[in-house]
């Protein structure tokens, strides 16, 4: 964090004064081994060698971890995160943004191309320093990247987004059709999905043409595939554990707020997303945890919130406002990988999140609270609803009768799915089988095989 204070300004001095040589050699000198514990490659080196880009966005290690790291064919570098984004201020026209970037401003578009110019030239002697076979991104849409990717395509690099943000609710897929429009082309050579939904969605608005963008499932769930397969055997199990999964009031509602231009309605009383909410759910759920941790003393209930500090606080409060002092059992963790509780729990409960997802491939009995507003025709476009693979809790009684059930009688471990969570795995993330790892790494060098030979090899990876 304090070597931000420095490169930050000073990359972006070097973009003002266009100095785009030095600023490559200080981005060389800046380049680390992702992760950076690795030890320094000794004797052949790595086949492919990839710069991957948005290491500090949530779960994208984890994909880059179960794809490329899995193969030591690859080896993976990182620069700052903030690198792009700090000579981008520079150059580019202030009003461009992630969610806007399209424009018809002869001095906007002129913008981007200084800025393209400008990284042509970096990267050219970037990568006589450094050399890079292909770039890792997690999303086609940030602003500070887009001329990167035009820049790497001239320079016969080719660019690949491992897409993070798949999973959508059928309102909210409508509202980033809406926003995807405002994005202009993507400039970079693939889109790895998650889901036929996204690239469905990316498809149509424009982003990119078919076929550029494959689907793949979302990698980091491999290890979770390969944890239910490992353990099936082992029926021991940890001491009884319940995970919750908070949320709260304005869940998935507040990306929507704070759009203007994407003219998205959802036909509610007073017709703005901006004015609903989960409150009568949030609460209910929340006061079950608090009993649930009371009934059954014996057990460890833990609630994961987001990291940030306001998500910590908002769950905080909520669950004080039904406990005054929290049960001695019930801890509240913040941000950090959910893997390891999701494995030690008995029984996970949430709503409107992936992590959920993750449990069922885990094999874990999993529980959604369907009250309130997730009860409401009207509010259930904008939840993600995976069917018949969990157990739904009409009433906060319920959540706690159910939870209460599978601490006292824990699910025997299958190596098997079962059809149904198979099922909403599939249609949800694009992972039921703990393969998409290998088709991301497949995807990754065909890529970069098809810049060096002038063709694409052969995956079986449809576009």
């Amino acid at each position: 964090m304090r070597l931000k204070f420095i490169l930050y300004p000073a990359l972006s001095l070097l973009a003002r004064l266009r100095l785009p040589r030095i600023a490559a050699r200080v981005l060389a000198l800046s380049v680390r081994p992702f992760p950076e514990h690795l030890p320094s490659r000794r004797g052949e080196p790595a086949s492919y060698r990839v710069l991957v880009l948005n290491l500090n966005k949530p779960g994208f290690p984890g994909d880059i971890e179960e794809s490329l790291l899995a193969d030591s064919a690859f080896e993976v570098v990182s620069w700052p995160n903030y690198a792009l984004k700090a000579m981008a201020s520079a150059i580019l026209a202030p009003q461009l943004s992630n969610r806007r970037y399209a424009s018809d401003d002869p001095a906007v578009e002129a913008s981007k191309l200084q800025f393209r110019e400008f990284l042509l030239a970096l990267w050219q002697r970037f990568r006589e320093l450094r050399p890079i076979d292909a770039v890792v991104t997690a999303n086609f849409g940030y602003f500070a990247q887009r001329e990167f990717g035009a820049a790497l395509k001239q320079a016969g690099t080719p660019l690949v987004v491992l897409h993070k943000e798949n999973v959508k609710s059928p309102e909210r897929v409508e509202y980033w059709r809406a926003i995807y429009r405002t994005r202009g082309a993507f400039e970079g050579s693939k889109i790895l999905v998650y889901s036929d939904t996204e690239k469905e969605l990316q498809a149509e608005t424009g982003v990119a043409a078919r076929e550029q963008i494959a689907v793949t499932g979302m990698p980091r769930m491999d290890r979770i595939h390969r944890w239910r397969k490992n353990h099936a055997a082992d029926q021991s199990g940890n001491a009884p554990q319940v995970l919750f999964f908070s949320f709260w009031r304005k869940e998935k509602l507040t990306d929507m707020e704070r759009v203007t231009d994407a003219r998205v309605r959802i036909d509610v009383t007073d017709g703005e997303w901006a004015n609903l909410s989960w409150t009568e759910l949030c609460e209910g759920t929340h006061k079950a945890i608090i009993e649930l941790a009371r009934r059954n003393p014996q057990a460890r209930v833990v609630v994961k919130t987001k990291a940030q500090s306001r998500r910590v606080d908002d769950s905080l409060n909520l669950l004080r406002q039904f406990a005054g002092e929290l049960p001695p059992n019930l801890s509240v963790v913040s941000g950090g990988d959910p893997f390891p509780l999701i494995v030690a729990s008995s029984v996970v409960i949430g709503f409107n999140t992936t992590a959920l997802l993750e449990a069922l491939a885990a094999g874990k009995p999993v529980i959604v609270p369907q009250f309130g507003e997730a009860d409401d025709p009207r509010m259930r476009p904008l939840v993600i609803d995976v069917g018949d693979a969990v157990e739904r809790a009409r009433s906060p009684d319920e959540i706690v009768e159910r939870a209460s059930a599978h601490l006292n009688a824990p699910s025997p471990r299958a190596s098997d799915l079962r059809p149904a969570a198979a099922e909403a795995l599939t249609f949800w993330v694009g992972n039921d089988d703990g393969m998409a790892g290998q088709r991301v790494r497949e995807a990754v060098r065909d890529e970069i095989l098809r810049t060096r030979h002038g063709k694409a090899a052969t995956t079986g990876i449809a576009a």
